[in-house]
């Protein structure tokens, strides 16, 4: 026989070989997958780490397999893991990364694990409340390295998210040249301080709701009202030099064709109160109208 011959003969040997072993491949694949689906950690970590004999780059077989070695309690088995599937490309890192921070602290493996946790801050991670609950990570409560870490990934919690906070509370709301108040209004945090909520009713039955945020991508603080007479409000702006909080509707793609524009001003007193003065114009802001001016006083029980 020809070497041609040889080599044609091997190849088609080749090929039937690895067609034929194709299926047991992925039955082996899919009864890992099983194991671990079923939480029979035993098998699952056994089960990857012969799929992984045969193909050291698969970072999913890498992260699961650290996951069960992890449940078995081998710390050490998990963290190398971890670590593999990591250098592999797992995607997403920092769900990585969070549970190599947790094998590393029940490795005593403290500062590994708190630099671990520091990359975590850097890409965006677990919510931080996932970090809070973890029972690993109750003994870094006070660590001021991991409070950094909740701090970073805690949304909102930068200083222009806290500039409306003056209007926030339980109102008493008097129209000016009225004798006593006309309305209620509660102003409250919501979705874990990324949102002040509105809930205004009036003496008459009349009654609104408005939320009211910071977008860090505009850097604008943005409100839309919407009220039971269904009169809906876009508005926009933010602190001016007074330290008022400006809002007005000039500009936003909402209102266009409006017949008039917006503009509603939150002023902060000295003893507490805050005024709303809300005006509106015809002609394009050459001259304004005012649509309601009224006081916030605290509400008492």
């Amino acid at each position: 026989m020809s070497n041609s011959s040889k080599l044609k003969t091997i190849s088609t040997a080749a090929i039937f070989f690895f067609v034929a072993c194709a299926p047991s491949l992925a039955d082996d694949q899919d009864d890992a997958d099983a194991m671990f689906a079923d939480q029979d950690w035993a098998g699952a970590a056994a089960a990857y780490e012969a799929l992984l004999s045969g193909d050291r780059e698969n970072a999913s077989n890498w992260f699961n397999m650290g996951r069960a070695k992890h449940q078995l309690e081998d710390y050490a088995g998990a963290i190398d893991a971890y670590r593999k599937a990591l250098a592999a490309g797992y995607q997403p890192a920092p769900r990585a990364n969070f549970f190599l921070a947790r094998a590393l602290m029940s490795s005593n493996e403290r500062e590994e694990a708190l630099l671990v946790l520091e990359k975590i801050a850097v890409s965006g991670g677990p919510s931080f409340r996932a970090l809070q609950a973890a029972p690993e990570f109750e003994p870094l409560s006070d660590e001021p390295r991991f409070q950094a870490v909740i701090a970073a990934l805690t949304p909102c919690n930068t200083e222009e998210y806290r500039q409306f906070d003056f209007w926030i509370g339980e109102w008493n709301v008097t129209s000016a040249g009225s004798p006593t108040p006309t309305a209620v209004n509660k102003i409250s945090r919501r979705e874990d301080g990324c949102v002040v909520f509105e809930e205004y009713e009036t003496v008459g039955g009349f009654t609104g709701m408005s939320i009211n945020f910071y977008d860090a991508h505009t850097e604008q603080w943005h409100q839309t009202w919407m009220s039971n007479a269904g009169s809906a409000l876009y508005i926009e702006g933010g602190l001016n030099d007074k330290g008022e909080m400006v809002l007005e509707s000039d500009g936003l793609s909402q209102n266009e064709g409006a017949p008039s524009i917006s503009r509603v001003t939150w002023t902060p007193n000295e003893d507490g109160s805050v005024r709303q003065f809300w005006q509106s114009s015809t002609d394009g802001g050459e001259t304004w109208t005012t649509a309601f001016d009224g006081l916030y006083t605290p509400k008492m029980d």
